[in-house]
């Protein structure tokens, strides 16, 4: 679905790129570049998590040959801004993994200059020692949590199935969640998985069943009122650590609940069965105990045709100050930007989150130094979308009035907040 969405935008740029390399071009400068020297290190940090097997995009780009061949490919998204994929702007927020998620301007003109000299190899003796991908994954955790059998994926005519597991509770003892990771089965379905504890101990009677089944239809709403979530993981994720001495409770017997959204382009052709699952980290104890929450507008109607609809909504904090440890911001296929801040009348806004969204790489941002939210200023969260004809995932043709809901086809705007009231 996106590369034929891309393909318009792609020729665009694929004509001006062309049109760049007839003019007067620094000669020894795009010859000095070549991949093992130069490139390589760049492709491997950056671009080798999502571009190599396994990963959430097609080919494999960290080896030579390859990147070769795709070079001038691979340049078309880069000076278009397409990759790396839209991101957080760590000049409002600085989180986590950051450097891996943006080009500089130097590398991006690295890329240009190389592929003008025809994408030289150079010599594999100027390697740079050790240079591996980036493992993203948690090696150290210790609860799985997998679901008790495999669900055959079926969408109905709106692409769109809401499933939801209880899932075995292994603990013993209490438990503080200190670290998340995902391990995804069936990549072409799962939209995304929120992972929950039901404190009533009933998880699905709010969706019509008796409370005891251990699966069940779960479409509306996005969860039950007494669910707390854990998790929420989508496209492109990575795992989730908190800081040192923070973590999420979880008790014995505690009903843990995965909630899964599938969706599917063409539901006349079926996508196979799913049995994605969690992997935790978890301590005996922690100093600070977490918890997750979201906030942002439901009531919008994206106007058909419009390049950058926005909508906003905010929340007041009246307990005590908070501290925030990160951010998730989640949008659909129409999603655009996001920007959240804490402010008060006269005072100074203080940034969460700003910058491009993508849906096929969502993030949880944790942060590198945790942000104080204080008592009696608003917490605010904006998304802009964009619903013209030529956006990149528009699913209506022509474009039509897109309002708040769950499935793909319609949109959400939350950022989901981890946190903890100050001691």
């Amino acid at each position: 679905m996106r590369s034929n969405a891309l393909l318009p935008a792609l020729l665009a740029v694929t004509a001006v790129a062309c049109d760049g390399k007839e003019a007067p071009q620094d000669s020894s400068a795009a010859a000095a570049v070549t991949f093992y020297r130069d490139m390589e290190p760049v492709i491997v940090e950056k671009c080798g998590s999502c571009h190599s097997p396994g990963g959430i995009g097609p080919g494999e780009w960290t080896n030579p040959e390859t990147a070769k061949t795709n070079a001038f490919l691979m340049n078309v998204y880069v000076q278009a801004g397409k990759m790396p994929y839209p991101a957080a702007d760590p000049t409002c927020r600085d989180y986590n993994g950051s450097h891996r998620l943006s080009l500089t301007d130097a590398e991006k003109a690295m890329f240009q200059a190389w592929v003008d000299a025809d994408a030289p190899l150079g010599d594999e003796a100027d390697r740079t020692p050790g240079l591996s991908v980036p493992d993203l994954s948690l090696t150290d955790t210790d609860i799985t949590l997998t679901p008790f059998e495999s669900h055959e994926v079926s969408v109905g005519e709106d692409r769109n199935e809401y499933w939801c597991v209880v899932l075995d509770n292994p603990l013993t003892e209490t438990r503080y969640v200190t670290g998340i990771d995902v391990d995804v089965d069936n990549r072409q379905a799962v939209h995304h998985m929120l992972l929950a504890i039901d404190y009533g101990g009933d998880a699905g009677i709010e969706y019509g069943t008796d409370g005891k089944q251990r699966s069940f239809a779960c479409p509306d709403p996005i969860v039950e009122s007494d669910w707390m979530l854990l998790h929420a993981w989508a496209p492109g994720m990575e795992a989730v650590e908190f800081p040192e001495g923070v973590g999420l409770k979880v008790e014995p017997g505690q009903q843990l609940v995965l909630q899964y959204h599938y969706y599917d382009d063409d539901p006349a052709t079926p996508i196979g069965t799913d049995q994605s699952g969690y992997r935790l980290r978890t301590a005996p104890s922690v100093d600070v105990e977490a918890q997750m929450s979201a906030v942002g507008p439901t009531n919008f109607n994206i106007t058909a045709g419009d390049p950058a609809y926005s909508a906003a909504d905010k929340i007041r904090n009246e307990w005590s100050d908070i501290t925030i440890y990160g951010i998730f911001p989640h949008m659909h296929l129409l999603g655009k930007s996001m920007r959240s801040w804490i402010g008060k009348s006269g005072e100074e806004d203080v940034c969460l989150i700003a910058g491009g969204y993508d849906f096929g790489a969502q993030m949880t941002y944790m942060y590198t130094e945790p942000v104080t939210w204080p008592r009696n200023w608003n917490l605010n969260v904006e998304c802009t979308w964009d619903n013209s004809a030529e956006s990149p995932y528009q699913y209506n043709d022509p474009p039509q009035n897109v309002t708040f809901g769950e499935g793909s086809d319609e949109e959400m705007c939350f950022a989901l907040f981890y946190f903890a009231f100050a001691g």
